[in-house]
């Protein structure tokens, strides 16, 4: 049997820890794949997704900046929640055909739940879930939080440096509001949130917050990013390396029919890997 190919696909990915993940499972599952990564200057994007979505063995892909949204236009069908976040970071190939999911917002939310059971979030009624940020990755956070119930959708507020329109379905902010006016609410947040790839804080000349909130970076190298440690008494913290793990078994998933389970020897490999 030939072996079947996955690649995780986007602009910077030659560092992606993605290869590691998958290519762990394959061995631990034991199944004949390889998984490796295809960088993509945005400038060829049609014509080299065009040539990769045809190799022979291909079975999926992960897609990554800057790619998750004009992938959308190579699938032939889309999952719910792809259709709303309008991004895709899993395609998955069968006869011939492109199906398009985002599993972002599912890493998001194991990330998440799992710091809700194990450490102290203290979630208020009126308290206030601040996203920093409103690129793909935001989205999909954005769309796990308006399935969280009245508390999440309601308070949650999405700064970004430029204006745009929010058209996650539930959630009561209509627009992003600026970045500038953030510090105007850092005092009423019971969990902030950042999918940028900077220290936004600092660059605002925000000093660093003392006070005991639940902070959260998506970014996951190093482990304790500029952002985290910005907060020097935090009552949780959710790391970005849980999101990618939990983001890429449902998409292991998709292509192989196995949800992998929690396993030591991979986090511990990534780990020592982002500490590099």
């Amino acid at each position: 049997m030939s072996k079947k190919k996955i690649y995780v696909i986007g602009t910077n990915v030659d560092k992606s820890l993605s290869p590691l993940i998958f290519n762990h499972w394959f061995k631990k599952y034991k199944i004949n794949a390889i998984y490796d990564f295809r960088t993509i200057k945005e400038k060829n994007f049609n014509k080299e997704i065009n040539e990769i979505l045809k190799e022979k063995n291909l079975c999926g892909l992960n897609v990554t900046t800057p790619f998750k949204e004009k992938i959308l236009k190579k699938m032939d069908k889309l999952d719910k929640a792809s259709k709303i976040i309008r991004a895709v970071n899993c395609v998955t190939i069968r006869n011939n055909k492109y199906y398009g999911s985002n599993t972002d917002w599912v890493g998001f939310g194991e990330a998440l739940l799992n710091a809700m059971l194990e450490q102290q979030i203290n979630i208020t009624k009126n308290g206030k879930v601040i996203l920093i940020g409103y690129g793909g990755a935001a989205k999909a956070v954005l769309y796990n939080l308006s399935l969280m119930g009245a508390v999440w959708k309601n308070n949650t507020l999405v700064f970004n440096r430029s204006k745009r329109k929010i058209n996650i379905p539930f959630i009561s902010q209509k627009t992003t509001l600026s970045l500038g006016k953030i510090q105007n609410y850092l005092n009423d947040a019971f969990l902030i949130i950042n999918t940028t790839p900077r220290n936004t804080l600092a660059d605002l000349k925000i000093k660093k917050i003392n006070r005991e909130v639940a902070v959260c970076d998506i970014v996951y190298k190093p482990k304790e990013t500029k952002f985290l440690k910005h907060f020097t008494k935090p009552s949780a913290k959710i790391y970005g390396i849980h999101m990618l793990i939990n983001q890429a078994r449902p998409c292991f998933f998709e292509w192989f029919g196995v949800r992998p389970s929690e396993d030591e020897a991979l986090t511990n490999k990534l780990l020592k890997e982002i500490s590099k």
